[in-house]
């Protein structure tokens, strides 16, 4: 019995010490152990490098060593994760309602062909719903299978794509991207994470998160890319897996600017730190460090489709 209550014991500590890491809790934590459990999250921050860091990070802790509530530390938090992520990152308070209007507005993906060139268009995929996912992904494959033996040029609209999820955009869009590394996540240490490109779909390491089947390649086909200052965040990342192939060619005006990846963690309370951990890196090895992409031929957003389809027609694909 001995045995059995300190292996009980131990395994206890064990939850409490770790548990929170991974959303478990044996008990409510204090405060100031919720105020711990935040900073060690953000402690991975790709900001956390900066002179800034520290203080913000000692300002946390002192807030939580003295707040009564969860409430009592969010203007902190909000601080400290703008410090840590920098700009792409945000503190989201429980119950904050706007993600879900968001999702009911959300614009569905399309592909349309007109005299030899087809358009995907391809908006942002902000729902968390699996099904939504594997719906957003599927159309754009099938389109894109439907539409391939009378297409001579494509055009993938990322123009107004402010972000979300990107596995269901570069899965929909997998036969249109040689397979192998299309880009990575970099983080401050330089350590990098391969998103790659299969025939059934994009994938980080060995998982494909949103799988279409495997699809016929159908590069070697002149390809143009348009872009906004409204592209961003996971709309600049299919931006990037384009850059750098041959017979590719980007319309518009420099992207947003949000070029990193972020990683979502639910504190005790139903709070959110959306924490910015790593920046894009094409597969020219070109590190974007959460900066604009610019275009191959700078025009105005609302021209690029017209000039998207000049550049292709003096490919060949006259209609």
């Amino acid at each position: 019995m001995g045995t059995i209550a300190a292996v009980t014991a131990v395994g206890v500590v064990a939850i409490d010490v770790y548990g929170p890491r991974f959303g478990v809790y044996l008990v409510p934590p204090s405060v100031q152990k919720y105020a711990e459990i935040a900073v060690e999250r953000l402690d991975r921050g790709y900001h956390t490098d900066s002179a800034e860091w520290p203080a913000a990070r000692a300002a946390l802790l002192e807030a939580g060593a003295h707040a009564s509530t969860y409430a009592d530390l969010y203007p902190a938090l909000g601080e400290a994760v703008a410090v840590a992520g920098g700009p792409h990152s945000r503190f989201i308070p429980p119950g904050d309602a706007s993600s879900a209007d968001e999702v009911a507005s959300a614009p569905v993906p399309t592909v349309s062909s007109q005299g030899g060139i087809t358009t995907v268009v391809l908006p942002e995929m902000i729902s968390t719903d699996a099904s939504d996912q594997d719906a957003y992904a599927t159309t754009v494959a099938d389109g894109i299978d439907h539409a391939a033996a009378g297409t001579c040029g494509w055009i993938i609209d990322l123009r107004g794509n402010v972000g979300g999820n990107m596995y269901p955009m570069l899965s929909g869009v997998a036969s249109l991207i040689p397979d192998g590394p299309a880009l990575s996540f970099r983080d401050r240490h330089g350590g990098d994470a391969v998103v790659s490109v299969r025939p059934n779909g994009a994938a980080l390491g060995e998982s494909v998160f949103v799988d279409v089947g495997d699809r016929a390649k159908l590069t070697g086909v002149p390809l143009a890319v348009l872009q906004d200052d409204r592209t961003a965040s996971s709309g600049e990342a299919v931006l990037a897996s384009f850059r750098g192939l041959d017979g590719v060619r980007t319309f518009g005006v420099p992207s947003a600017g949000y070029s990193s990846a972020n990683v979502s963690a639910t504190l005790y309370d139903g709070a959110t730190l959306v924490l910015t951990e790593s920046a894009y890196v094409d597969r020219t090895g070109r590190n974007y460090d959460e900066q604009s992409i610019d275009p191959d031929q700078p025009v105005a957003a609302s021209i690029a489709h017209d000039e998207a389809r000049a550049w292709l027609e003096e490919q060949g694909c006259a209609g």
